[in-house]
């Protein structure tokens, strides 16, 4: 795909598992900056702290010369926290032109229509039709939950003034900026892994077909920026199709270019997750060069620790209000 690259990229977590204010600022060396939201502003009285929870939204502005594009990428599990962090980071949400939602687990779409709430206009909303698909989840101690989706329709949507862009291809959103649509699972390990027998422990899916069977969580997508002079810059939701698959895709799209940075959820947390799986991706991720690993949302600390100790150089701790600024 052709089209314009960012002449910069500003990143802003906006949702996250946690908050920690002693982290620091940091000069990436490379052009790049890490801003946090730091102690300073957690003890100034003037100021609201930041909230975690078990989800992930992120802030996108794309810039090309004199242009700017703007994505909401997620939005969180509660709308409470997406708006309070708004309101706590100073963020001008009116800015946002896009709404991008990475597939169809609540703690990606949960926070959609309280954000959609707060304009008085209509935001187009990227996703694929298979998120709308009903969802369960059998646990390994009986429990089942039974279609916890259900609350993310297309009427929903744009009842609530969100206008669906249903897709299973590439968007461009301008600036250099992309969705990267269906991502093909072409690495061996990765990707939603079949349980061994019928109503065992797994997620599952009613599919558009009527039948009923595992969830292969192909509505899933990313996003990618292609920034001039750096590379790719290439986010995940939970990366259910796999970080590296992720990573592949954008290639697909961008072209061969290096990855500057790859960050949101890995899908290797989870306790059905092979612990080689970490060690395999971090080999992958050494094999397609990223210069910047941001492990986010479903990472698991078992990730976080394996790539801070074997990449110190490389990762990056991340937390609500972490700014990052790549490009001129």
């Amino acid at each position: 795909m052709s089209g314009f690259q960012a002449d910069s990229v500003e990143i802003t977590v906006l949702v996250e598992n946690w908050v920690d204010m002693l982290l620091p600022d940091l000069d990436l060396g490379d052009g790049g900056h890490c801003v946090r939201a730091g102690l300073i502003d957690h003890f100034d009285q003037r100021r609201i702290p930041p909230q975690a929870e078990n989800g992930i939204s992120i802030l996108v502005t794309a810039r090309h010369g004199r242009h700017a594009s703007t994505a909401l990428f997620d939005v969180g599990l509660t709308g409470s926290v997406l708006m309070h962090n708004l309101r706590a980071l100073g963020v001008d949400a009116t800015s946002i032109e896009h709404v991008v939602i990475s597939h169809g687990h609540p703690d990606h779409y949960g926070g959609l229509y309280s954000f959609l709430d707060a304009f008085d206009r209509t935001i187009p909303v990227a996703t694929h039709t298979d998120a709308f698909l009903p969802r369960y989840a059998v646990m390994g101690d009986g429990r089942t939950s039974p279609y916890y989706n259900q609350t993310f329709t297309l009427d929903n949507v744009e009842r609530h003034g969100g206008r669906p862009v249903l897709s299973g291809g590439a968007l461009d959103l301008g600036c250099g900026m992309y969705t990267t649509g269906y991502i093909p699972r072409t690495v061996p390990f990765e990707g939603p892994v079949a349980p061994a027998a019928p109503h065992t422990p797994g997620l599952y899916q009613v599919r558009a077909d009527g039948s009923y069977g595992l969830d292969e969580v192909v509505d899933e997508q990313g996003l990618v920026i292609d920034v001039k002079g750096k590379g790719l810059v290439v986010l995940t939701g939970c990366a259910h199709a796999g970080v590296l698959n992720t990573i592949d895709r954008a290639r697909e799209i961008c072209g061969p270019k290096p990855v500057h940075a790859v960050m949101g959820g890995f899908h290797l947390g989870f306790p059905t997750t092979p612990r080689a799986n970490v060690e395999l991706t971090l080999d992958g991720m050494k094999e397609r060069e990223v210069s910047h690993i941001i492990p986010m949302h479903c990472s698991g600390l078992h990730t976080h620790a394996t790539f801070q100790r074997d990449v110190p150089d490389r990762y990056l701790q991340p937390a609500v209000g972490t700014v990052l600024r790549f490009g001129k």
